[in-house]
């Protein structure tokens, strides 16, 4: 392995949060799941059974299948599975093309068109150099849809025109726009000093990431409102006593606003498609679990208690997969959004 892939490859466990580990296998099953109401004080309904290493990503499509990504030790290769119905992974192997040589995948999602997404960092079998790119995976092969280089994760808009990127490499941490192929500065906001460092430091800027102030956890609604969290003491992306919140970004007016309390050591967030509300998986008040954010008030409850991780919410917002630490492994479990209003 060359160093350029190396690093990608290390960057890529890092993009997901604190809990990310140093390695990530690719396996896939599917399964159509039920409703089941439940709080923080109620078992949730399992919905995969307890892997040995951690689940680092999830993915419900709207068609109900439920995808995970796990890793096992500190060298594996990637490893995705399709859940089936009584909880359990079927293996399924990513194939290689001629523009993805060893494609090893970072993150998963379910993109706005109901497909299965991935960033996938591909080792070019004629020049051995490391690529990242979005693409589609359709029963094991890589459908490319955008070039995104060594170090970047993607947030879609619904045209699967443009988006958003993430750009996670060693203390470094921030987003910026996808546009026409190309990354692009994040637009001007007001009010500016909601978030007042500099969100495109670590994509433009020579001098890098050096002092505090860090950006990530991306998620994008149907109406285009784009999610995130920020934190302006943050200098690592592993620094759980630095507080982050959630804000809210309208790229047609430029305007910027908080949603919701602090956390720290977050994982994930996601937004219903409606964009009404968020998930946050984290601790707030020395407290962890999975916190549920209304949009517009800013109003936030705790809906699940416990040690949490990666977060995807079903097509129809009604219910939420969510990754979660046990004992035994990491388990998937089920969280239904009706209820916990």
């Amino acid at each position: 392995m060359n160093e350029a892939t190396a690093i990608a490859r290390d960057v890529g466990k890092l993009a997901r949060g604190w809990r990310a580990t140093a390695a990530a296998i690719a396996v896939a099953s599917a399964v159509v799941l039920s409703g089941c109401g439940n709080g923080p004080g109620v078992e949730p309904e399992r919905l995969a059974m307890a892997y040995e290493g951690n689940v680092e990503d999830v993915a419900w499509l709207p068609g109900g299948q439920l995808y995970v990504l796990r890793s096992v030790g500190s060298a594996g290769p990637s490893e995705l599975a399709l859940i089936t119905s009584g909880g359990r992974g079927q293996t399924v192997a990513v194939r290689s093309t001629a523009f993805c040589g060893t494609p090893e995948i970072v993150t998963i999602s379910s993109l706005p068109d109901g497909r299965l997404g991935a960033v996938v960092d591909c080792e070019a079998t004629t020049t051995h150099v490391s690529s990242r790119i979005a693409a589609v995976l359709d029963d094991g092969k890589v459908v490319k849809l955008a070039t995104l280089g060594a170090h970047w994760v993607m947030s879609w808009n619904e045209n699967l025109m443009d988006g958003w990127v993430e750009f996670v490499t060693g203390r470094c941490q921030s987003i910026a726009r996808y546009v026409n192929g190309q990354v692009a500065p994040f637009p001007k906001r007001e009010p500016a000093q909601l978030v007042p460092f500099d969100l495109d430091r670590d994509f433009f800027s020579p001098s890098g990431c050096s002092a505090p102030g860090r950006a990530g956890f991306l998620a994008v609604g149907r109406s285009g409102e784009v999610f995130f969290l920020v934190s302006n003491e943050a200098e690592s992306i592993f620094d759980e006593r630095a507080r982050w919140h959630a804000v809210a970004f309208n790229p047609e007016s430029g305007i910027i606003r908080q949603v919701g309390p602090d956390f720290t050591g977050p994982y994930d967030l996601a937004v219903s498609p409606d964009g009404t509300s968020l998930l946050v998986s984290g601790r707030h008040n020395n407290r962890l679990g999975v916190w549920r954010i209304d949009a517009a008030s800013g109003k936030s409850s705790r809906v699940l208690s416990g040690r949490f991780g990666a977060i995807s919410v079903s097509a129809d917002g009604r219910r939420a997969a969510v990754s979660r630490s046990t004992s035994k492994g990491d388990d998937v479990v089920q969280l239904d959004l009706v209820q916990t209003k």
